[in-house]
């Protein structure tokens, strides 16, 4: 299968799902004609962090034991299932199945988040990565924006909330059916290594020891503000008494424009002009969103900044994220990149309500403003820093052959032999050094070798 199919299948499965995603974005404003606060939703949104939670921290586990043929196309199959819980729940079932639906629909969520960069990694190199990375993410914004401006139609034809609901299960049923018929049988992903098996303590203790961890950082505070102006923007254009759909109109327009054209001139731009400019940006949108309320012109510009800002530095951010760590442990960074977004994503959005319901939507501005001041200060801790902001170098990491280990020995000191090849050993044990071939011949070498040190030959 050419590699531009299974890349276009990846956009299309993205584009289904976040348009379902999208139509469920009108959450709050259900819970808000049956008598209940943006605070409720909050709660009911945040049970979905259990369930992206649970699968992002074990999409390692599930890569090495499934691989990613199996496990690709399974994050929308089971969005698809929450949906349908959600669509259920309308029906006048209990309150607790809005956290149930949440959870798993999260998971889903969680899975097409991580797996789908992982999928998208093994179709492009070092040099385009920011790019396509942009483009997928555009997909993203598309999807929910096309969604936002649908249900809005809709509710003015009278379409009820259940059919809303059951058309984000449709959508994401169908993003299911793409990634399963088109991307299983892709034999790239036969040929994708599964993560190094770690143990847990080992794998994150190396995460952090990267510089990525700064990366981590900037995403979490930028999700937050994503996360609030787009999960409780239907409640604070209902207060402010302006229509939503200008926002989501001109965030997703400025989202999806300024990725497929300006994604690849910013790429050639190095990465700390372009994410401190597009984080400062970021301030000037809030800023604008402040005098939402005094003209729909302010609330157009803001949210058209704001998509250009965010739509711009996230993509960015992530794959220098992927850049600056080590080749072998690119999925995991990966993955702890999602977990860091999602922290923000599902447990933000109650943080805002609360803010929100007690001291109104200027005070969760502000509380967003101070979000974007700190990544901002992140962003400029890392890059004046030169001893972080070089690249790993591209490509696997560089063994240390067995057969110059054993030349080594053939006439070292004592005290040298001893660390060499306790280094070695080391390494071997934790699986960073040597094919799966050649480690077993290695290790059985070390092995005998310090068995000879402890004897005295």
């Amino acid at each position: 299968m050419k590699v531009e199919t299974v890349r276009r299948a990846l956009y299309a499965e993205r584009l289904l799902v976040a348009f379902a995603s999208g139509l469920f974005l009108t959450l709050p404003l259900y819970f808000r004609q049956h008598g209940l606060t943006e605070v409720f939703f909050g709660e009911v949104y945040a049970a979905g962090a259990i369930g992206t939670f649970a699968c992002v921290s074990a999409t390692a586990v599930l890569l090495r034991r499934w691989g990613l043929p199996r496990l690709a196309p399974f994050g929308s199959a089971v969005f698809c299932a929450g949906s349908l819980l959600y669509t259920l729940a309308l029906s006048g079932m209990p309150s607790w199945v809005f956290y149930v639906a949440s959870l798993v629909q999260g998971a889903g969520w969680g899975l097409v988040f991580t797996v789908g960069p992982i999928c998208l990694s093994t179709t492009v190199d070092d040099k385009n990565r920011s790019y396509y990375f942009t483009v997928y993410a555009a997909y993203s914004t598309l999807g929910v924006g096309l969604a936002t401006v649908v249900a809005r139609f809709a509710s003015s034809w009278g379409v009820g909330f259940q059919t809303l609901f059951l058309a984000g299960t449709l959508s994401s049923l169908l993003g299911w059916v793409v990634s399963w018929s088109t991307l299983r049988r892709n034999p790239g992903y036969q040929l994708a290594k599964p993560p190094a098996q770690l143990s847990g303590g080992a794998e994150f203790a190396q995460i952090l020891r990267q510089p990525s961890v700064w990366f981590f950082a900037m995403v979490l505070l930028g999700a937050c503000v994503y996360t609030s102006m787009i999960n409780l923007q239907t409640t604070f254009a209902a207060a402010q008494g302006i229509d939503y759909t200008v926002f989501y109109g001109f965030y997703s327009l400025a989202v999806v424009l300024s990725r497929f054209f300006l994604s690849k001139p910013l790429n050639r731009l190095a990465p700390r002009i372009t994410i401190v400019s597009l984080v400062v940006l970021m301030l000037v949108s809030l800023a604008m969103l402040m005098k939402a309320g005094e003209s729909p012109l302010w609330y157009g510009a803001g949210a058209l900044t704001l998509g250009v800002a965010y739509g711009l530095v996230y993509p960015i951010i992530q794959a220098e994220a992927t850049q600056h760590a080590a080749p072998h442990l690119r999925p995991q960074t990966l993955v702890y990149f999602s977990l860091s977004y999602f922290v923000a994503v599902y447990l933000f959005p109650y943080v805002a309500a609360q803010i929100a319901v007690q001291s109104g939507y200027s005070a969760l501005l502000l509380a967003l403003m101070a979000a974007a001041g700190l990544q901002l200060l992140v962003a400029l801790g890392f890059y004046v820093r030169p001893d972080l902001n070089a690249a790993v170098p591209v490509g696997p990491p560089a063994p240390r052959p067995c057969c110059s280990m054993s030349a080594a020995c053939a006439s070292p000191t004592p005290t040298s032999l001893a660390r060499m090849v306790f280094v070695n050993c080391q390494d071997l044990r934790h699986g960073s050094r040597f094919g799966a071939s050649q480690g077993p011949i290695c290790l059985s070498r070390c092995d005998t070798k310090l068995r000879s040190l402890g004897s005295g030959r």
